[in-house]
């Protein structure tokens, strides 16, 4: 049975007018995967080296075993927002002899081999050979592995708990603030009960059966739970609530623009999509640390990149899907008398006021950096404002999938999303300010290529108005193949 799924999920990959897009997509995915397929390991052999000789950690192991409950409480944090659920097309299914067990348990199995489950075996082996070589015990250290796999596929499976729940995720996340929180201010340290928590399962490898058991039990709470909901009835209920009204009356002053960023708005204050999007987006507030804990590594040209990204996460997360976010009813926006500029400036002003925001958030967390890290924040605010503003709004048009706006999953794109188009627009988002840095930073001075990155994005908001014509165009041009993109999907 499990091949006859295999075999029919391969016939809907290549049946349809997407498939040179999914072929495409599967390329770039591929070609992640062997990426981080080959960083993983190398990271499982430096782990110990750096902590010891680097950190001047007493104990590395002791030290890892200290900070995985930050690990696994992350790891269910990026979980939800990054790992897609694996999706069978239930409805045609129903109506065959294949029983809902069936069905369930090959969606629950297909989850097994996802790239966040097998990653862990490319880290824990490299590191477990380490640890060998430094006198840990054989047989203590595969009961200590044992128990690592088996936490990692139950953060797995809350997975599927977690994407009917988000209160639950809510829950995990602001636990996770509130250890991080009292830890910082020397209140209360988790981190001791972690450390002996999860080192037992070395001193007592037996112990590592007991999350195995945990394990089983939260796959058939999950079975269960999705079997009995798998029903088409059940599946095409509408849920209701109460209606509230937002009028938003504040943007009024903004004209025939203010109707549509009130139905932006609305539109990420109601929808989980869109919400969770915004979310992930805050998430790159954080990315530059990632470079600049790194910057012997990386390079100043690669921290400026972190520092870039970290002010235009809502332009990037939420800017990269318009107008998909309105797919669902575009095509009687394409029937009323709308003019296409007030449209484009809508979203143009709503992605600026995302990307303001997030760039004085950023200035504020990267100041205790230095000051050379709020100048390149605010660079990168300008480009992304002046620059990456219109590119996004530009690759839209050439974006034609449908968004379901009840789903939080894959929030970071879409198989469809990726075409040569968008492909080759993402070179001047990301490839040009970077060359710009580094053409100032070379010959001059870190100021001066973030003086050079700032230039050409207020260039870029100097010259809007002719901007904004371009962008129309393309899209009046592309109106029709997105109308009709929309409809088949």
């Amino acid at each position: 049975m499990f091949f006859t799924f295999l075999k029919l999920q391969w016939k809907s990959f290549f049946r349809g007018e997407s498939i040179g897009a999914n072929v495409m997509t599967k390329v770039f995915k591929w070609f992640g995967l062997l990426y981080f397929a080959f960083i993983t390991p190398l990271l499982g052999f430096i782990t110990y080296k750096v902590l010891k000789e680097d950190l001047e950690i007493e104990d590395p192991f002791l030290y890892l075993n200290k900070n995985l409950i930050y690990v696994f409480a992350y790891w269910i944090v990026m979980r939800y927002f990054i790992q897609p659920i694996p999706v069978i097309s239930i409805k045609p299914l129903l109506l065959t002899p294949i029983s809902k067990s069936q069905i369930v348990r090959h969606a629950l199995g297909k989850s097994i081999f996802s790239f966040f489950n097998i990653i862990a075996f490319f880290y824990l082996i490299p590191l477990t050979w380490v640890l060998i070589n430094k006198d840990y015990q054989v047989n203590q250290l595969i009961g200590w592995n044992l128990t690592i796999i088996a936490f990692v596929y139950i953060t797995n499976y809350l997975n599927f708990i977690l994407n009917n729940n988000d209160k639950v995720l809510y829950g995990i996340g602001g636990m996770l603030g509130l250890i991080k929180l009292l830890e910082y201010y020397s209140i209360f340290d988790f981190t001791i009960y972690s450390e002996a928590f999860f080192y037992s399962f070395y001193t007592n490898p037996l112990y590592s059966l007991l999350p195995w058991f945990f394990l089983i039990g939260i796959y058939f709470y999950v079975f269960k739970y999705f079997k009995n909901g798998l029903y088409i009835d059940l599946g095409l209920k509408k849920r209701t609530k109460e209606a509230k009204i937002d009028d938003f009356s504040w943007l009024d002053r903004f004209g025939k623009t203010a109707i549509f960023l009130k139905n932006d708005l609305r539109l990420i204050k109601r929808s989980k999509r869109a919400r969770s999007t915004v979310l992930a987006g805050i998430f790159f507030l954080f990315y530059g640390f990632i470079f600049y804990l790194s910057e012997d590594i990386y390079g100043p040209s690669m921290t400026f990149f972190g520092y870039l990204f970290a002010s235009g996460g809502f332009l990037f997360m939420f800017g990269s899907f318009v107008p998909s976010w309105d797919s669902q009813y575009y095509s009687l926006m394409m029937c009323q008398n709308i003019e296409y500029k007030e449209y484009i400036k809508s979203k143009w002003s709503l992605v600026v006021i995302g990307t303001a925001i997030s760039t004085l958030l950023a200035c504020f967390i990267y100041s205790f950096v230095g000051t050379n890290a709020i100048f390149a924040v605010l660079a990168g605010g300008l480009y992304n404002i002046g620059i990456n503003g219109y590119l996004t709004l530009w690759a839209g048009a050439f974006t034609k999938t449908p968004i379901d706006l009840d789903s939080n999953k894959n929030i970071f794109g879409d198989t469809k999303a990726i075409n040569m188009k968008t492909l080759l627009i993402t070179l001047p988002q990301l490839v040009l300010p970077i060359a710009l840095f580094s053409l100032g930073n070379y010959y001059f001075s870190t100021s001066t290529g973030c003086l050079i990155v700032g230039t050409v994005g207020i260039l870029g908001i100097l010259l809007k108005e002719q901007i904004f014509n371009l962008i129309i165009k393309t899209y009046k041009t592309e109106k029709y193949s997105t109308l009709k993109a929309y409809k088949q999907n």
